[in-house]
């Protein structure tokens, strides 16, 4: 049995997995180009460099923040320009000397992105030789200062496929056994058992507490995987076009993130959240039948999840619950994708509960309440609005105005490559919220999000949370998560104020990396 100090070392070696798919897929294309070299010998403005390196200097922010979030450079930022310099101490030396090695992290990755859609197809011999440089290169590695979270880094990169595969063939239950493990395990090629199996040898997880702790948590490394795609195509981001990401036709599926394996990571950490959520909506639903919402709206709603949770809270737990028969509760779920509409209403039916489905997009109320007004003769403002997650992945609306105060942001936002001005980025969130403050202004809005924090406190809490792997992820994608206090103080100036009995953050001391915020007009 492990004890609470083993356990939490092993949390912190989960987090270096997730980080190094990020450094894997993203270190190799710097140094190639000799970006690496040029700024760990010099400081350099991200927009000079850019135009030294012909790069596009948002994505070239990103990354380099990345490394700032590692505590191997170090930011300067006055007004909207941003000097990078190598971090103080020996540390950014020791690690620029060793850095060669994640080249075998990313070759890997190229091998085996999606292969966790395949369990059955056998690994190529090429796939086999990219992963036998990558334990080479992992053996390699001394296990002693900087160097000993490169191995981390590595030992992420060869991991996390396999862990992906074995939890989503096992389903949305953890790993809890190691009969589950050899189950799973069959399901694969002989090729990936095989390889596999050399893995937990090398790395000592075979058939010990170690390898169950992280087999028990596969899942933590769906979301960060699901990017794996993202990350391999940083070199045409940074270096080539822009909009590479966005290369395809409406309506086509998105082609940045395996969304299915998202959704399948994000499912256990997003019902921890939802728990958070139950009070809130209690004590809304409890108060006198005329005050309370007509119903709910999920923006965002991806396969129903939350809004079903919710309304089951509602109809157990809840005066309005009681009432059902003379004051119906209306389900709405919006989305932007038409395939999670389709999943929710499957949901839905699944679970023999009623709802209404339709198009929508995050970053246009307006639009929205015309439309559920017009299908369904329902008002938006007479809902209480829910979402998770969501307001970060918006579409970047340029702000009506520039803003004249000093940007209090320290994070890197990008827009198809453009770099965008970090007090651009917080006024175009406070508009954001504007566009919403009349429809949630009778009953509110409740709201997970996700955030970024300081790249400096990043450095300081190396294994305490997965800041790079969230950055990298976030920011070569054009999503927007900004810290807790911006995003705080950006609703505050659109005229919400937050109900603090019913808010709280995670962890619960700032930097935070998740807020549950209740939001009232």
């Amino acid at each position: 049995m492990l004890d609470k100090h083993e356990k939490r070392s092993l949390r912190k070696q989960l987090f270096y997995h997730l980080d190094g798919l990020a450094m894997c897929g993203v270190v190799p294309v710097l140094h190639e180009w000799g970006l690496l070299e040029r700024v760990f010998h010099a400081s350099g403005d991200v927009d000079q460099l850019a135009a030294e390196y012909r790069a596009n200097s948002g994505y070239l922010n990103v990354a380099l923040r990345m490394l700032c979030s590692q505590g191997l450079l170090e930011a300067a930022r006055a007004e909207d320009m941003i000097n990078y310099r190598p971090a103080v101490g020996k540390t950014h030396t020791d690690w620029y000397l060793h850095n060669s090695s994640y080249a075998a992290g990313r070759n890997w990755m190229k091998c085996i992105v999606g292969s966790w859609n395949t369990p059955g197809k056998a690994l190529a011999p090429g796939d086999l030789m990219s992963m036998e440089i990558l334990m080479d290169a992992w053996r390699d590695m001394p296990d002693e200062g900087i160097m000993s979270r490169i191995k981390s880094h590595l030992e992420g990169a060869l991991v996390a496929p396999f862990l992906v595969t074995l939890g989503t063939i096992h389903g949305t239950k953890p790993i809890s056994s190691w009969d589950d493990h050899n189950a799973s395990v069959l399901k694969m090629h002989t090729s990936k058992q095989e390889a596999w199996g050399r893995i937990l040898i090398l790395l000592g997880w075979d058939k010990t507490d170690k390898g169950a702790f992280f087999l028990k948590r596969s899942s933590a490394y769906g979301v960060t995987t699901s990017y794996v795609k993202t990350f391999i195509w940083s070199k045409e981001l940074i270096f080539g076009n822009g909009s590479y990401l966005w290369r395809i036709q409406p309506g086509e599926p998105e082609i940045h993130v395996d969304r299915t394996l998202n959704v399948w990571g994000s499912g256990g950490a997003h019902k921890a959240y939802f728990n958070h959520l139950d009070e809130v909506i209690k004590s809304v639903f409890n108060a006198p039948l005329e005050n309370q919402p007509l119903g709910l709206c999920d923006m965002g709603c991806g396969n129903g999840a939350l809004l079903l949770h919710l309304s089951e809270v509602i109809k157990t737990s809840t005066l309005r619950g009681q009432n059902l028969s003379t004051h119906p509760l209306e389900l709405v779920g919006a989305d932007f994708n038409q395939e999670a509409l389709i999943a929710t209403a499957d949901h839905f039916k699944q679970e023999g509960v009623d709802g209404h489905f339709i198009w929508g997009d995050i970053g246009d109320p307006d639009q929205l309440a015309m439309d559920i007004w017009r299908i369904h003769k329902i008002r938006l403002g007479d809902l209480m609005s829910v979402r998770s997650f969501l307001d970060h992945n918006r579409i970047f609306n340029r702000p009506i105005i520039d803003r004249p105060e000093k940007a209090i942001s320290t994070g890197a936002f990008a827009f198809r490559g453009e770099r965008l001005k970090l007090r651009n980025v917080e006024q175009s969130l406070k508009e954001h919220f504007l566009r919403w403050a009349p429809y949630v202004a009778e009953h509110g809005l409740l709201v997970v999000e996700l955030h970024t924090i300081d790249p400096e406190a990043a450095a300081d809490r190396q294994g305490d949370m997965p800041a790079t792997a969230y950055d990298a992820t976030h920011g070569f994608a054009d999503q927007y998560i900004v810290e807790v206090p911006v995003y705080d103080a950006m609703a505050a100036e659109a005229g919400l104020s937050i109900d603090q009995s019913c808010s709280r953050t995670f962890p619960k001391e700032l930097p935070a990396t998740v807020s549950i915020r209740y939001f009232k007009a």
